[in-house]
């Protein structure tokens, strides 16, 4: 097998598995983080953007789904994320692929909030939290070899970002269902890894929050809202202010109050 074949053997490999992890905190996408939830599993698919995109759905949409489970105060939440148009195209890679299909890409997070005060029959409640977000290429999974990386130019460089805050949240009883508005200061830590050369300034933190609302529904089904702003380290090294619109929709048993 030549080595042209070995580097599509693998590149085909590693789509395939992009593709399957796609369907699964996240750039472009705000952090939603309302403290009142109680003990259950929910599954979420949300909508967001940059507001200088407007409300269009437009290249730069992220779409992002995944899964939270809350047992008393602890509550988690893994989300996986990726470009609308990335994730329309993810189906040619695995069915054509070609080395444009190395450069794409999706966002894994991880999230996990402590309500520390409020909750059941308390119309306030407040958290903190804290998780980590990074990107994956869809050559990563791909298995190859150092020579090969280097080759189709590929970088093991990525940024880790380590959203540490605290929730505060208002429920507005209204009637069958319930309006829970929330806020949320935080500090963005940054963080590259697996950098070898020409890297931006490796440690930062910055200031950002979120301002959301949630409206279950019979504790069944839930739709949600938020807007983000602040600042964020590029990949240029650089920090500039970011404002994002997310919408999203749960279903599952409990997890929301």
């Amino acid at each position: 097998m030549t080595g042209r074949m070995r580097v599509g053997t693998a590149l085909v490999a590693g789509l395939l598995g992009f593709a399957a992890q796609a369907s699964a905190q996240i750039p472009g996408m705000p952090l939603f983080t309302n403290p009142r939830y109680g003990t259950g599993l929910r599954v979420h698919a949300d909508l967001g953007q940059s507001v200088d995109s407007g409300t269009a759905l437009t290249a730069s949409t992220v779409v992002q789904a995944g899964a939270s489970l809350a047992l008393g105060p602890i509550g988690l939440n893994a989300m996986v994320g990726m470009l609308k148009n990335d994730l329309s195209e993810a189906q040619t890679c695995v069915d054509n692929p070609t080395l444009d299909c190395k450069d794409k890409t999706f966002s894994a997070s991880l999230l996990g909030q402590l309500r520390v005060a409020g909750g059941g029959r308390s119309n306030l409640s407040m958290s903190i939290f804290g998780g980590a977000a990074v990107d994956v290429k869809a050559a990563e999974f791909a298995g190859l070899t150092a020579a090969q990386k280097t080759l189709l130019g590929i970088s093991d460089a990525k940024q880790l970002t380590i959203p540490v805050g605290v929730a505060v949240g208002l429920r507005i009883p209204l009637g069958l269902a319930s309006l829970n508005l929330w806020g949320a200061p935080r500090m963005n830590l940054t963080r590259w890894v697996n950098c070898t050369a020409n890297c931006p300034e490796n440690r930062k933190a910055n200031f950002r929050w979120a301002v959301g609302a949630d409206l279950p529904i019979f504790s069944i089904l839930s739709v949600r809202a938020s807007f983000d702003s602040g600042k964020i380290r590029n990949a240029a090294g650089e920090d500039e202010t970011y404002n994002y619109w997310g919408i999203g929709a749960s279903i599952g048993f409990g997890g929301m109050r």
